[in-house]
């Protein structure tokens, strides 16, 4: 699958996992310590409109970072978390719909312009797709009620367990991990010495590396 296919398919299950909770369910926690399921739901509406951003950066080379600052981006997140659940919705799609648009006018050769990430890292602007991938995808996840690794296609698991490693491996670490999926022809490493070994189906894998479940302790990722 392309980046946009992705895109376009996790989307497809963040908006199904949301519309299948009640207002009150929205409530309850979500699988991100501290996080209400609002939380989750606010994020991922800003997210798009940061992306948003990066994507008019790309367009018109005027430098528009995806959020003000930390503090400005949580504040964003706790804002839209306290909503009622139908504006909160209302918000989500909003973005949502901004950001596909976004998407499909930026010319053909902006996506070849250099942006800057929240972690500060310039990249392309074709890796907006695949920034966004991770969100809907994972948020789905977080939302609790249903979606989980499991779901994602293979070749998906494999680019995000590319993408994790690679991250972590760029960090500070005390100890390496050989990442050994059951179910690929392949193996993973996050550098670091001595190293241990990490086994189980690649959505599994996929779940430790993302913190979303247990595991080493890798730190925060992202």
């Amino acid at each position: 699958m392309t980046a946009l296919e992705w895109v376009a398919e996790g989307t497809r299950l963040f908006d199904d996992r949301l519309a299948a909770l009640s207002d009150t369910e929205m409530d309850m926690a979500s699988a991100l310590p501290g996080w209400s399921r609002r939380h989750v739901v606010a994020h991922v509406a800003h997210n798009a409109r940061a992306l948003v951003r990066l994507l008019r950066w790309a367009r018109t080379g005027e430098e528009t970072p995806m959020y003000a600052s930390r503090q400005a981006r949580d504040a964003e997140i706790a804002e839209g978390a306290r909503l009622e659940a139908p504006a909160l919705r209302a918000l989500y799609a909003a973005s949502r719909d901004e950001l596909a648009e976004a998407d499909h006018l930026l010319p053909t050769e902006c996506w070849s312009a250099w942006v800057r990430t929240v972690q500060g890292r310039m990249v392309r602007a074709e890796e907006i797709r695949w920034m966004r991938t991770r969100e809907v995808w994972i948020h789905a996840v977080d939302l609790s009620n249903g979606a989980s690794f499991a779901d994602f296609p293979a070749d998906l698991l494999d680019a995000l367990i590319d993408d994790v490693t690679a991250w972590r491996s760029r960090q500070a670490r005390s100890s390496g991990l050989l990442i050994a999926p059951t179910d690929r022809n392949r193996q993973w490493r996050i550098e670091g010495s001595p190293t241990q070994t990490l086994t189980g189906t690649a959505a599994e894998l996929a779940a430790v590396l993302t913190g979303r479940a247990p595991g080493p302790d890798l730190g925060r990722w992202l």
